[in-house]
This record gives C-alpha cells, sequence and structure tokens, in this order.
C-alpha cells in the first residue's frame, strides 16, 4: 500500500505540473500579444504626436498670414 501511495502522489504530481506549464505557457502567449498591440499602440501615439504639431505648426502659419 505505501508504494502505491507514493505512485499516486508523484502522478499527482506530475499533473500538477503540467497543469502549471500549461498555465505559464498560456500566460506567456497572452504577455507577447499584450506586448504587441502596446507597441502598436505606442506608435500610432507618436504618429499622432506628429500630426497635433504639424496643425499647430500650420495654425501658428496661418496666424500670420
Amino acid at each position: 500500500m505505501s508504494k502505491e501511495k507514493k505512485v499516486d502522489l508523484k502522478q499527482e504530481a506530475q499533473t500538477k505540473m503540467e497543469t502549471l506549464v500549461e498555465q505559464h505557457n498560456e500566460l506567456v502567449k497572452d504577455l507577447e500579444s499584450a506586448n504587441a498591440r502596446l507597441a502598436e499602440i505606442k506608435q500610432m501615439i507618436i504618429e499622432h504626436q506628429g500630426y497635433m504639431k504639424g496643425l499647430e505648426a500650420c495654425e501658428k502659419d496661418c496666424e500670420v498670414k
């Protein structure tokens, strides 16, 4: 019975490890996706800042003339 119990504990530990690895891998995928979206949003912010600076420059030029 003692040996049977050890086998059960080892199997439980293996199952738990597999579950943890699956959760880890899923979180890594989520992080990669979120980081890609973050980079995309950062690029959009930079582009929009340029657009806004262009509008400000145009506005200043239009007021002078």
